[in-house]
């Protein structure tokens, strides 16, 4: 069995797959998406500050957003002739992924190849079987683990891992629920090339930063319960304001996005970060993923005045026979209501609407469009449902034969691999294309985006993400 002692150099990556999100619940071509930054793969720079406290050297490199090939990665394997290659997979790109793992084998077979990502837990015993060049799967949240890794004497003691041991495969038992926020060392941050993760309005870099973890709601198409448990552990307020200062101070960073899965959903938390931010004196712009259901007037005063410009909110349909049936447990009034707070406040806002659940007709897909209209929230996102393997969608979609395909990899949020009982796959991507034509494309809406431009800088780059958008999402079939 390995010793991890043994190790002293480490390549962590995003293999050249495409620009991905590579987040756990969020796997989609970057340049699919309307208005959200590429993501720095702060999963790997987590575990590299892990194993650069144990005395691993590290490199990351993020060949897609560095619009690199095969041919870089290869030279750097020649060059910094590591112990071990760490890959961040998502499903679309899962495939192509592992073919980084064959190449690193074909340059040194002694190299231990790791893989990570949550959707590992379904395929690993399939893949490692068939696919002989990788040593090890991480498919928990991978930052406690590489610590353990390094700390404990046997791999059969490590939860939420899968490995290869005497020419068998063996799968350890899931972690419940654990929580360690508190226990991660900073993210070894030096080791991103920041200048590649830039804001979309003013072009200046963006810092990613973990504030929570866990999520008590249990909507049927989110895997986010599955990968970092039921229960919110909100991190030490000290701790995220002490590396806000050191992204300002270190990397001239002031823009960020505060990284948990509903950042307002512990009230008291929320309002004392962003009074300690107000206290350190710290000018920064921010944003934040949040629910319709867990703002008010007092959260967006203290969170306007420490630097909130924009707030996500998962909308996912007008329907509330629907919100319902996804578990989401929120109506259509509560966005609008969220959607005009956020405007009394001066905060722009962003929903999130999914189309392609099993009841979905195209009348109620009309229905959500207009109702995204009469909201007019400052930006949309329009995903279509993916059955992420654990989830209630992923089930109900298997049992009702809605399947568009007999694999899920390779497809994604805007590539569906699932039909409703009354529409196409391809129904579902044309659909998704005229909810965002009807919703950008409105005189009115062009012109209050106009009128909200706060410098001639902005407005370049509103027109330059605007002519990108047109070539990505409709220059597609």
């Amino acid at each position: 069995m390995l010793n991890f002692s043994g190790i002293k150099n480490a390549l962590l990556i995003n293999p050249p797959t495409g620009r991905y999100m590579r987040d756990p619940r969020c796997q989609a071509p970057v340049d699919t998406r309307v208005a959200e930054p590429p993501r720095p793969p702060m999963d790997l720079a987590y575990i590299a500050a892990v194993l650069g406290k144990n005395g691993v050297s590290c490199t990351i490199r993020d060949y897609p957003a560095e619009r690199k090939s095969w041919a870089s990665y290869k030279r750097d394997l020649s060059s910094l002739n590591p112990d071990m290659i760490i890959i961040t997979t998502t499903i679309p790109t899962l495939e192509r992924d592992l073919f980084s793992l064959e190449i690193a084998k074909a340059y040194d077979r002694e190299i231990f190849t790791v893989a990570k990502g949550p959707h590992l837990f379904y395929f690993d015993r399939e893949i490692m079987h068939k696919d002989k060049n990788i040593d090890l799967m991480v498919w928990e949240e991978s930052s406690i683990i590489f610590k353990e890794l390094l700390e404990e004497e046997s791999l059969y003691r490590i939860k939420g891992i899968t490995f290869r041991y005497n020419g068998g495969v063996v799968k350890n038992e899931k972690r419940v629920n654990e929580n360690y926020i508190n226990e991660l060392p900073l993210p070894a941050r030096h080791l991103l090339n920041n200048a590649l993760y830039r804001t979309p309005d003013t072009d200046e870099p963006i810092a990613f930063i973990l504030t929570g973890m866990g999520c008590p709601y249990k909507c049927i198409f989110c895997n986010s319960g599955i990968v970092y448990g039921y229960s919110v552990h909100s991190r030490d307020i000290d701790s995220v304001v002490d590396e806000i200062e050191v992204c300002a101070k270190d990397f001239s960073i002031k823009n960020f996005f505060f990284r948990a899965e509903t950042f307002t959903f512990d009230k008291e938390w929320t309002i004392s970060l962003c009074k300690k931010i107000l206290d350190r004196k710290l000018k920064i712009r921010w944003g934040a993923n949040s629910r319709v259901d867990t703002i008010d007037e007092e959260r967006l005063f203290w969170m306007k005045n420490s630097g909130c410009s924009v707030i996500g909110f998962g909308a996912e349909t007008a329907s509330r026979e629907g919100l319902k049936g996804i578990g989401k447990n929120i109506t259509p009034g509560q966005i609008k209501n969220a959607v005009s707070l956020c405007k009394r406040f001066d905060i722009e806002s962003f929903l999130i609407f999914i189309i392609g659940f099993p009841w979905d007709t195209e009348k109620i897909i009309k229905d959500t469009i207009d109702f995204a209209i009469a909201a007019n929230s400052s930006f949309i996102e329009v995903n279509i449902a993916f059955p992420f393997p654990g989830t209630s969608l992923y089930s109900l979609v298997k049992e009702r034969g809605l399947f568009a395909s007999d694999r899920l990899i390779g497809y994604d949020y805007s590539n569906p691999v699932v039909k409703t009982q009354t529409l196409s796959s391809d129904d579902l991507k044309r659909l998704r294309k005229k909810f965002l034509r009807d919703f950008y494309f409105r005189p009115g809406y062009i012109l209050s985006t106009i009128k909200r431009l706060k410098s001639l800088r902005i407005g370049i780059n509103y027109i330059r993400w605007a002519l990108k958008f047109v070539i990505n999402i409709f220059g597609r079939r």
